[in-house]
């Protein structure tokens, strides 16, 4: 048995008559409070040598969740939430899934007043959905439901135009044998969740990732990716809500990579309708990127450079105070335009790119922001405010597009 009450405590919630205000809240605070993270697997698959007993089953996931802050994957995500749910008086059934091969996802499928509601917190979804075509809006994505055979579509539209962009969600139900057995599976050598150390927690209105020596905030528009110098297992422990001890067991087990680069990044997304290479031919020139600076500053004539070309850039008024000399070089394959403005005082570096992502295009402006930038990982309102600015140039470049 699993102790109910003293994970309502540590979820912040009380008891309540099973019913969809009550899943909701469950399925919030689960996702909110219970770490997507493959640590514990990566430590549990090292620790105990007979496979059998390798998946972290519903006592030992909570157990580790209430001493050491510890979350899981996939299936073991979705036995806890459903032990919880069963404790709490919910009937629900397990389902199988499709990420990226057949079998290697799963979910729940809880009955409620108005029929059944999939919870998804294997993937984890950022939202409850009902098992019928339709479409859902959360703060971090869109979520479209269409019938497949043998169950659902679930696609993501919108966001940060990174990762999977839909999943699959099985109808029938998955017998208790087949469910263990795939979940073992996820103890081979070669797992997805064995290799490198990964945290997820989805908070509402963003999510806080790390992966590969850096910590991500995402939400519906914008991306900041900031570098975990040094001893990570000690910030990240603090950032997560996680044990410092476990995280350094599963860096010494699967490695520590260090982050790409030194310095911070934020990046903000805009889709359009305009075909990619039509968007950046846009932008791509001295004469088409001058466009895009218009009423910003007054632009001097481009002289050619090695890779591109440069100008200096004035004051809308004109003014020579607080003039910026400014180096564009275009990368046509990569759709990216890389730009460097130069004062006496300092140097900014930012990009304009155009993505392709399922089918759709999205532009993108990302600014490089010197060193690690800690205090945006605390302070939302900051964040929000830079990332404003950049998709203020995003609404720039979708007028010219128009």
């Amino acid at each position: 048995m699993i102790p109910a009450d003293e994970i309502l405590e540590a979820l912040d919630l009380s008891r309540a008559e099973p019913g969809v205000g009550f899943l909701a809240a469950l399925f919030a605070r689960f996702n909110a409070r219970v770490l997507f993270e493959n640590a514990s697997k990566i430590v549990r698959h090292a620790e105990v040598a007979e496979p059998e007993v390798k998946p972290r089953a519903p006592e030992v996931f909570w157990r580790e969740h209430l001493d050491l802050g510890a979350g899981g994957t996939c299936f073991a995500r979705v036995a806890a939430f459903d032990a919880l749910l069963t404790g709490l008086g919910f009937r629900t059934r397990r389902v199988l899934g499709r990420v990226r091969n057949p079998a290697d996802h799963a979910a729940l499928f809880v009955e409620t007043p108005g029929g059944e509601t999939i919870a998804d917190v294997g993937f984890p979804l950022p939202a409850l959905l009902a098992p019928a075509p339709g479409f859902v809006e959360t703060p971090t994505v869109g979520l479209r439901v269409a019938a497949i055979p043998g169950g659902w579509e679930v696609s993501f539209e919108g966001g940060v135009p990174d990762g999977t962009r839909s999943i699959e969600i099985r109808s029938e139900t998955t017998p208790a044998e087949e469910y263990d057995r795939l979940w073992r599976q996820t103890f081979r050598p070669d797992a997805p969740f064995l290799q490198e150390v990964s945290l997820r927690r989805d908070l509402g209105h963003r999510i806080l990732s790390f992966a590969r020596g850096e910590v991500r905030v995402d939400d519906l528009c914008s991306r900041l990716r900031v570098p975990v110098p040094g001893r990570r297992a000690t910030a990240l422990a603090a950032l997560f809500e996680i044990d410092e001890a476990l995280l350094a067991r599963a860096f010494e087990l699967a490695g520590d990579p260090a982050p790409a680069g030194p310095d911070t990044t934020l990046t903000a997304f805009l889709e359009t309708e305009t075909p990619a290479a039509t968007a950046f031919a846009s932008i791509a020139g001295p004469e088409g990127y001058r466009r895009l600076l218009e009423g910003v500053a007054d632009v001097g004539p481009a002289s050619p450079s090695s890779s591109g070309w440069r100008w200096t850039l004035r004051p809308a008024a004109g003014s020579e105070e607080g003039s910026l000399e400014e180096e564009i070089v275009p990368d046509e394959p990569a759709r990216r335009l890389t730009v460097v403005r130069r004062s006496t005082a300092a140097e900014q570096r930012s990009s304009w790119l155009v993505l392709e992502r399922g089918g759709r295009t999205v532009l993108s402006r990302e600014a490089t922001l010197p060193g690690v930038r800690q205090d945006l990982l605390r302070n939302d309102a900051l964040r929000g405010r830079l990332a404003g600015s950049l998709a203020v140039d995003l609404l720039a470049w979708t007028r010219m597009l128009s």
